[in-house]
């Protein structure tokens, strides 16, 4: 029910490139009737760390997280040409511990926050909306990364990552603490009635889960040699030249695990080859309208959890397969859609269309493939959205290479991210509007949003991006959706540069937006 294989010919998803860009390619022309008007940035008054941000669609207020301060930011939205900061409430949060994630209840004056303790269990606090007061807390795993409420607002569930990993110097083994999901349930005030820390499932050797005997790598920190602090070089084999090539450290459930000297600490290497529960890391949540059914991305193993809510148990696994599609693979200053790739989808963010019968992914990619170990020429991210039906987890369609060719229309693609993950989809939100699901994407490299029509399910469609304000890096992390007067709008909080942008989504003419006139190089 959960599983397709994942690399063989007859699976790979086939998909006509929809337009080429290239010195002798016609200009691509990019339509259909909508537009993203950027109408308002907000700033913290931080360089960075504005990261999740949700809206209370019944008060039109915001809650805003910063991971750097630990503080969150109340915001009224109801203007959305001039959002305005209400209230600021620090979480006082300890050394060593972050804020990873905030959600705004549906209905009453509360909102959620996670916060990651490093090798201790992380934590849920339920926060007065008004006050900043604390409601209640509880323990939840290892690594929350993400928080979200059901509809009617009984619930919430959290994803734990549990990423963080650590190495016994004297016995050469790295540890992790193995990733997991929590329900809880709250009360009319907000109080814990019951919580539960959901193991995930044992499904051994299952199909699509080891994708490649060898070349595939989880990349983490991990402070190695025990000084307290993640060095960006390392001379790993105590040679005395710093060397871009792998040394082996130690093992990882019997996996030998490895670094690269120019990379030093911050990317240490762990190969996916065991079916370890500690190789699952919950990433974000989508839970059903009736809230009897979550779907929780599994990026580094390219997979999405089922989750039965009502019974509080993981069922299985979705694999989410490989895309085949043009894109730009190089760094050269040309951008030209013209090489085809074979990319695993490694979804980031989720979101289930508002009747429930399709979730959507945004295809980031996490992991390092190191073709000339596997042999085979594999991507990491499938850098599109995918839709996928809730009750088998068969793909329906994708975007291929839209979300780039788009990006590249509007002049910020980032060619030097050609050859790893292009413009990068992010997190994404969908909702309903003029009677159609419709899906919106942040794209972290760039610093854009993209509007995605799914009246289709099978041929999402990319009609219309917006570029936040601003030259600098952006990095555009959550994303909202909320209405105003019957008008739509989105927000992006993007944690690279302090700020919240604000869009309108509105119709306009069939007008297509052309390249420059080089419309085979980067401007």
């Amino acid at each position: 029910m959960y599983l397709r294989p994942t690399l063989k010919t007859s699976n790979i998803i086939k998909l006509a490139p929809l337009l080429f860009l290239g010195a002798c390619a016609s200009q691509p022309m990019v339509t259909g009737g909508w537009a993203l008007e950027p109408v308002s940035l907000y700033y913290s008054g931080y360089e960075q760390g504005t990261e999740i941000i949700s809206v209370q669609q019944s008060t039109l207020r915001a809650v805003l997280s910063n991971f750097d301060t630990g503080e969150v930011d109340l915001l009224d939205v109801s203007h959305p040409q001039k959002l305005k900061r209400i209230a600021r409430f620090s979480l006082k949060t300890a050394k060593g511990e972050e804020l990873t994630s905030v959600a705004f209840h549906p209905a009453s004056d509360l909102f959620a926050a996670v916060v990651d303790t490093g090798i201790q269990r992380g934590r849920l606090e339920i926060r007065s909306a008004s006050t900043g007061a604390l409601v209640d807390k509880v323990e939840v795993g290892y690594g929350p990364d993400s928080v979200v409420f059901s509809q009617d607002g009984s619930l919430v569930m959290v994803a734990n990552e549990g990423e963080d990993y650590s190495f016994d110097r004297q016995t050469q083994q790295f540890f992790s603490a193995e990733g997991s999901i929590s329900i809880i349930h709250l009360d009319a005030t907000g109080r814990v009635k019951a919580n539960n820390n959901l193991a995930m499932a044992e499904v051994k050797y299952r199909e699509g889960f080891i994708v490649q005997e060898q070349g595939h790598f989880l990349e983490r920190e991990v402070d190695w040699d025990g000084d307290g602090k993640i060095s960006k070089k390392m001379d790993f084999d105590g040679n005395g030249i710093i060397e871009k090539k792998k040394v082996k450290l130690g093992s990882f459930e019997g996996a030998d695990v490895f670094g690269t000297e120019t990379s030093g600490e911050r990317k240490i290497l762990f190969p996916i080859q065991s079916h370890s529960k500690a190789l699952l890391e919950p990433e974000y949540i989508a839970i059903a309208p009736d809230a009897s059914k979550a779907y929780v991305t599994l990026q580094e193993t390219n997979e999405v959890a089922e989750v039965d809510v009502v019974n509080e148990r993981v069922l299985g696994y979705f694999n989410m397969g490989v895309t085949e599609h043009r894109i730009d693979a190089q760094y050269n200053g040309w951008v030209e859609f013209q090489d085809t790739i074979k990319a695993l989808r490694e979804p980031d963010g989720i979101a289930l269309t508002p009747d429930g019968r399709y979730f959507i992914t945004a295809d980031e990619g996490d992991t390092d493939i190191d073709p000339s170990v596997s042999g085979e020429q594999l991507f990491s991210g499938g850098r599109t959205v995918s839709v996928f039906d809730v009750k088998t987890g068969k793909l329906i369609g994708d975007t291929g290479n839209q979300l780039d060719e788009i990006s590249f229309a509007h002049g910020v693609y980032p060619d030097s991210r050609s050859n790893r993950k292009g413009a990068e989809p992010e997190m994404l939100v969908s909702f309903e509007m003029e009677g159609s699901p419709w899906a919106a994407v942040g794209m972290e490299r760039s610093g854009a949003v993209i509007l995605i029509s799914l009246a289709d399910p099978a041929n999402p469609r990319a009609v219309a991006l917006g570029k936040i304000p601003g030259d600098e890096a952006k990095s555009p992390e959550g994303i909202a959706h909320f209405t105003v007067a019957g008008e739509h709008y989105l927000l992006t909080a993007n944690e690279m540069d302090g700020t919240v942008a604000g869009f309108k989504i509105s119709r306009t003419a069939e007008a297509p937006v052309p390249l420059n006139k080089d419309a085979g190089s980067m401007r």
